[in-house]
């Protein structure tokens, strides 16, 4: 099944687990894993360096990989949860969910950015990201790798929505037609209202420009 994905690993079952166990392994340079699935729970490691490796390639953690294990097992998962060291930035735990062939999965997918938006070079606007990621539901072997939006078209005011994505064959997207993924405001040093081309009237002047006094008020005894 390489036409699914050809960003494929090797497995190796690991019998015990704890913490004591999975510290042998990280020294040893392995990464302790598990795989879960309908009816599966497997317990394996991988070795750091090809896990490495594979990330690099699959350019982030929501890419279809493969585990081969050491009888011929041949499944495909995709990361559910990755453990980091915060201090060594050195993999901990990875979690696998396991992906059924011939059957439809839902996952999230990055949501990458293209061009620069009308609305922030012609006119001042900054452009808000409201959404990273976008859900989907198709066949492991049309998962797409990320979703490109094309923003180069956007205005001051406007916004783009998942209904705004490009329609890719075999992917459905999950969430609210509507939901907002891209917006352009208007910059937090412009001014609030209408520019309608006058001078401000100063506070305390007239039309004319000369200075308002105020009534004067009858004097009172001290």
């Amino acid at each position: 099944m390489s036409e699914l994905s050809d960003l494929t690993i090797e497995a190796t079952p690991r019998e015990q687990t704890g913490r004591q166990a999975c510290n042998k392994l990280r020294s040893s340079g392995r990464i302790p894993a598990v795989m879960y699935g309908k009816e599966i729970n497997k317990s394996f490691s991988l070795e750091d360096r090809a896990m490495r490796m594979l990330l690099r390639k699959a350019s982030g953690t929501t890419s279809l990989l493969r585990l081969l294990g050491e009888k011929g097992e041949d499944e495909l998962v995709l990361i559910k949860e990755m453990q980091m060291d915060p201090i060594k930035n050195n993999i901990l735990h990875i979690d696998f969910v396991q992906v059924n062939r011939g059957e439809d999965l839902q996952t999230k997918i990055p949501l990458s950015i293209l061009g620069e938006a009308d609305g922030v070079k012609s006119e001042g606007g900054i452009l808000e990201i409201l959404a990273n990621e976008v859900e989907v539901r198709c066949r492991p072997s049309n998962l797409p790798t990320e979703i490109e939006l094309d923003i180069t078209n956007l205005a001051l005011g406007e916004n783009l929505q998942i209904k705004d994505l490009p329609a890719l064959e075999g992917v459905t997207y999950v969430s609210d037609s509507d939901g907002m993924l891209v917006s352009c405001v208007g910059s937090a040093g412009g001014r609030s209202g209408a520019d309608d081309g006058e001078e401000d009237v100063v506070e305390g002047e007239s039309d004319d420009g000369e200075s308002q006094e105020a009534e004067s008020s009858e004097p009172t005894s001290e």
